[in-house]
C-alpha cells in the first residue's frame, strides 16, 4: 500500500500533517506506534489528497525500539530497562536491547545491528555521549539519516535530539548536606572514572558544600575515581579509611555496597564508624544490611518521558526535543548516622590567645 503512493504525494502528506515521511508510511501500512492525535492528522492529510483506504493499526506488527546499554552488573541498568520495556509496551512497541562492551561489542556495532534490524528508533542508555569528551559522530550520522534517537544520562550536547538525565550534582549536594548535618567533616568520595559525565558535577558539589560549611579540603586525596565496580570501590574505600574519613559519598549503589564491605573488613561499623551514601536508588538498596541511604533516580517519571520522547521522534511530532533534567530524591536509611568522631574546635583569634 505504501509502495503504491507516488513519492511526491508521500512528501506532501507528511508536510501537510506536520510529521515525517516514515510516520505517513507507518499509518499507511497499519503499524502501531503512532500517537492517536498524530495518526488523525495523517489520516486527515491523506483524505485531503483523496486517499481514503487507511488500515487500522495491526496488533500483529508492532513497532520495535532498540536500546543501547552497558554495565548490566550495575542494577540501575536492568531497572531502567524493566521500566522502559513496560512503558514502551503500553505504547505498542517491543523493546530490544544491545549490550555495549568496549572490546567485544562496541557502540558502533550495536548501532549497525539495529540498522540491519530496521528498528524504529534507538534509546542510548549511557554510551559515548556520557563521556566528558565523547565522540558524537555515531549520533550525528543517525540524526542526519533521520533515525529517531533519545539520549539518557549523558552530557548536554548540541545534537538536535531529546536529552533526559538526572542531576548528579544536585544529588551530591543533597548527600553532602545530609552528612554535614550529621556532624561529618572528613568526607570522602568514591566515584567512577572521571572520563564520564557524573564525576565532575559530583566533585564540584562536594567542594562547594565543604566551602559553604567553612571546611578546608582534606589533606591528601579523598576524592578517588577507581571505576564503577563493587571491587574497585571496596579497594578505594580501604585507602580512604586510612585517611580517617568518617563518611563516603559513592557514585552508585553498587560502589556504596563495596564501601560498606571495605569498612567491615577493616573492623569498622556502618554507620557508627563510617556513614555511606549511594546513588541510583534501585530496589536492592532497601534490602541490604544495613539498608542503604541513597539518592534515588525517579525511574518511572524518567522512563515515561523517554517513551514519550522516542515516540515523538518516530512519529515526527518532536514535541519533546529538548534537555530534561530530573532531581534525585534523598532516601535516608540505616547506612548513615551521626559522626562519632569529635570535631576539633577552631583555634581562638590571635587577640584572645594567652601571651604567657
Amino acid at each position: 500500500m505504501f509502495e503504491a503512493m507516488a513519492r511526491p504525494l508521500l512528501r506532501d502528506v507528511a508536510a501537510l500533517a506536520r510529521v515525517s515521511e516514515p510516520t505517513v508510511s507507518r499509518v499507511l501500512n497499519g503499524r502501531t506506534g503512532v500517537a492517536g492525535p498524530t495518526r488523525e492528522r495523517v489520516i486527515a492529510a491523506l483524505e485531503h489528497f483523496g486517499y481514503t483506504e487507511v488500515p487500522e493499526p495491526s496488533a500483529i506488527r508492532r513497532g520495535v525500539v532498540g536500546v543501547v546499554a552497558g554495565g548490566l552488573l550495575n542494577p540501575v541498568v536492568p531497572t531502567f530497562l524493566h521500566h522502559l520495556a513496560e512503558t514502551m509496551g503500553q505504547r505498542g512497541y517491543l523493546t530490544t536491547v544491545a549490550i555495549v562492551d568496549e572490546h567485544l561489542t562496541p557502540e558502533e556495532r550495536c548501532v549497525r545491528e539495529f540498522g540491519s534490524a530496521r528498528v524504529d528508533g534507538i534509546v542510548f542508555l549511557g554510551g559515548r555521549h556520557a563521556e566528558v569528551d565523547g565522540d558524537l559522530s555515531t549520533y550525528r550520522r543517525l540524526v542526519d539519516a533521520g533515525t529517531a534517537v533519545v539520549l539518557v544520562n549523558g552530557a548536554d550536547t548540541v545534537l538536535p535530539v531529546p536529552h533526559i538525565r538526572c542531576d548528579e550534582g544536585h544529588g551530591a549536594a543533597k548527600a553532602m548536606e545530609h552528612l554535614l548535618g550529621l556532624g561529618h567533616r572528613r568526607i570522602g568520595c568514591v566515584l567512577g572514572s572521571d572520563r564520564y559525565v557524573p564525576s565532575p558535577p559530583i566533585t564540584g558539589a562536594y567542594r562547594v558544600a565543604l566551602g559553604g560549611a567553612g571546611i578546608d579540603e582534606l589533606d591528601g586525596d579523598v576524592i578517588v575515581s577507581p571505576g564503577f565496580t563493587f571491587e574497585e570501590a571496596r579497594a578505594a574505600t580501604a585507602r580512604l579509611l586510612e585517611r580517617e574519613v568518617t563518611a563516603i559519598v559513592a557514585g552508585n549503589d553498587l560502589m556504596a555496597l563495596g564501601a560498606i564491605q571495605a569498612a567491615r573488613l577493616a573492623g569498622r561499623r556502618v554507620p557508627e564508624d563510617l556513614s555511606v551514601v549511594g546513588y541510583d536508588g534501585t530496589a536492592l538498596t532497601g534490602l541490604t544490611s544495613p539498608a542503604l541511604t541513597t539518592l534515588r533516580q525517579p525511574f518511572e517519571s524518567m522512563t515515561r518521558l523517554i517513551a514519550d520522547a522516542i515516540c515523538g521522534e518516530i512519529d515526527g511530532s518532536r514535541e519533546f526535543r529538548d534537555h530534561f533534567v530530573f532531581e534525585p530524591q534523598l532516601v535516608v536509611r540505616e547506612s548513615t548516622g551521626p559522626c562519632s568522631t569529635p570535631v576539633a574546635s577552631p583555634p581562638p583569634p590571635d587577640s584572645l590567645r594567652s601571651n604567657g
